[in-house]
């Protein structure tokens, strides 16, 4: 990485016009995808620069990425539309899960890594029992493609939000809708728990925090210029971090709405930001490639 004060940067050599990243749960790793021209999934090591994998075997656009909590298996979905699910030491696929009738753009691991949430352009969310492939549970009410959903903290609720700008929360063991938000936003693009299981955080345009149990909208965070791409809460939930298309991140105080840090240096849309495990610091990465690791007061 090249060291500026208190940012490094790194320039990964990938081949896509656009990229997707997500970072491993010790913040050691980034798995990317990108766009039909190279349909192949890689893992990075974030300190290097070098490449640990490379996971070939989708047909089409990589649109979803995520892994194990044990950072054993990841999982993939893509325009194809297929999710496969590979082994993280050998590099081979160990699953396919067929079903979708769109691109898969969200996937989400269980806690125990045993099922997984998916998400598609058909409005679909479904629930799968991994590596078999078995269908657990189909949840069916959005109008447009699903961008994100994410198990609660329980794993007996699931959120999700997509294209039609609503969303939905869902009981895991019967299927059924419980609530019904309609964001006022054009997109969802990610949502988040509060550690309360109460709270949740979407966004697309802005960054809005609501009440799972009434509907109501407690908070509006306000500032980005571009869609946003991802959310993340600070280990004691009074700080939130956010990536935009406008190439920043942004530190916001939950309690307030207040954006405390706006972090630049990316040179082109930020897709994903996570903190680091000690909260000191933020790592990022953009559509083009480029990783960034930033020291933050928080």
């Amino acid at each position: 990485m090249t060291s500026t004060g208190h940012m490094r940067t790194l320039q990964l050599p990938v081949k896509t016009a656009e990229m997707y990243g997500t970072f491993s749960p010790d913040r050691s790793l980034l798995l990317t995808g990108g766009d039909g021209a190279d349909p192949t999934v890689h893992i990075w090591n974030v300190d290097s620069g070098n490449c640990r994998q490379i996971l070939s075997g989708h047909r089409g656009s990589i649109t979803a990425l995520n892994w194990t909590r044990d950072q054993s298996v990841v999982a993939s979905g893509s325009f194809d539309p297929c999710i496969r699910l590979w082994d993280v030491r050998s590099g081979q696929c160990i699953g396919v899960l067929e079903g979708h009738r769109s691109y898969v753009r969200s996937v989400e691991f269980s806690q125990s890594g045993q099922q997984l949430l998916s998400g598609g352009g058909d409005g679909v969310v479904r629930l799968w029992k991994v590596p078999s492939g078995k269908l657990l549970q189909a949840f069916h009410g959005h109008t447009d493609g699903v961008y994100h959903a994410v198990f609660d903290a329980g794993q007996t609720r699931v959120l999700s939000g997509g294209r039609d700008g609503e969303v939905r929360l869902w009981d895991v063991n019967t299927g059924r809708c419980l609530k019904i938000i309609c964001t006022a936003d054009a997109h969802v693009h990610c949502l988040a728990w509060h550690a309360d299981n109460r709270r949740f955080l979407t966004c697309g345009n802005d960054i809005r925090l609501w009440h799972s149990g009434t509907g109501e909208c407690l908070r509006q965070f306000r500032g980005h210029s571009g869609t946003i791409r991802s959310l993340a809460w600070s280990h004691d939930q009074r700080q939130i971090l956010s990536a935009s298309h406008d190439r920043t991140l942004r530190i916001w105080e939950t309690e307030s709405g207040r954006c405390v840090q706006t972090i630049r240096g990316h040179e082109a849309c930020a897709v994903n930001a996570v903190w680091t495990l000690d909260y000191q610091s933020v790592l990022s990465c953009d559509s083009s490639g480029g990783l960034q690791f930033t020291s933050v007061a928080c």
